[in-house]
């Protein structure tokens, strides 16, 4: 777990970069990381990093043909990467990315970057920015969860983080600018594929413990408020929070813990909303550990609603 780490390397990046909307990978980002933490304040605007590639790959060696190509795979889509960001009160569009160069005998790449994406990452004053740990950030494994983990750094030191859920979809690029498409539109299966397992690697795999509520505006979900603390405990998994709507619990139930609306409606009217929290908390930690292989069916007996 990364909090177990004895020192973290810290990386700094403006705040504008951190809510900028844009779409990585996660090996994507993983390069991103490694490369912010090679900048320095002094270095020329025209600066070449070079950048170890087993400090991406960790694993490199189990397999390095595979991890090459998925590599150079990543590092080309990086250079269709485009941001969207204001920046002294301007809309600015910015390909961030213009050249790998690869020297696998040497096993290193170097990178040429965008004059704008480098000011976001270094000579950062007025406490305008973010500070995360590149072990952290690099031990989630998830593309959301990622950003995710960014997001809530920048607001770790105040403890609350509050956002709309639109202004989050579209951080993310979940909305297709063209046509206005969602992805994961509804919000049961947004929470399910994004968020829920965002915040489980986040308070697993860094020094943040994270809890979040809803934010509801009449009959509609709004917003997310996201509590941050230190993580200083053991190993934790996302608990459902008593503020989640019978809503939000009656999506899951089938969305993600695999139940027929008849079995879900006779959770709901047999059980009580704490209880349902606890008995889904009990099962999500044994899915996480790997011992149950049919999801539905163990909810359904759980609950007894075979």
């Amino acid at each position: 777990m990364a909090r177990g780490h004895k020192t973290q390397t810290l990386i700094y990046q403006g705040n504008t970069l951190t809510t900028a909307r844009y779409e990585m990978s996660a090996l994507q980002k993983d390069i991103l990381y490694v490369l912010q933490s090679a900048i320095k304040s002094n270095d020329a605007a025209d600066q070449e990093y070079i950048l170890r590639v087993r400090d991406i790959i960790i694993d490199l060696d189990r397999d390095p043909s595979n991890g090459y190509t998925n590599l150079k795979k990543a590092s080309w889509g990086m250079m269709d990467i485009k941001m969207e960001m204001f920046i002294n009160g301007e809309y600015v569009q910015v390909v961030p990315f213009s050249r790998f160069i690869y020297n696998e005998g040497e096993g290193t790449m170097r990178v040429t970057i965008d004059p704008i994406m480098r000011g976001m990452l270094t000579n950062l004053k007025g406490g305008n920015y973010t500070t995360l740990g590149k072990e952290s950030a690099m031990k989630v494994t998830g593309k959301y969860s990622k950003r995710l983990y960014e997001m809530i750094s920048q607001w770790k030191d105040i403890g609350i983080f509050s956002i709309t859920i639109s202004e989050l979809r579209s951080r993310l690029a979940l909305v297709d600018t063209e046509t206005g498409k969602e992805l994961y539109s509804m919000i049961g299966m947004f929470m399910e594929r994004v968020i829920d397992p965002s915040i489980n690697e986040i308070n697993q795999h860094t020094e943040l413990l994270v809890r979040y509520e809803l934010i509801k505006q009449g009959r509609k979900y709004t917003g997310l408020r996201f509590k941050i603390s230190r993580n200083t405990i053991e190993q934790e998994l996302f608990l459902p929070t008593p503020t989640d709507s019978i809503g939000i619990l009656s999506e899951k139930l089938v969305s993600r813990f695999g139940l027929r609306t008849d079995q879900r409606d006779a959770v709901i009217e047999k059980y009580d909303q704490k209880l349902i929290n606890k008995k889904i908390y009990e099962i999500e930690k044994m899915i996480s550990d790997g011992q149950i292989k049919n999801i539905g069916a163990y909810t359904a007996k759980v609950f007894g609603v075979q």
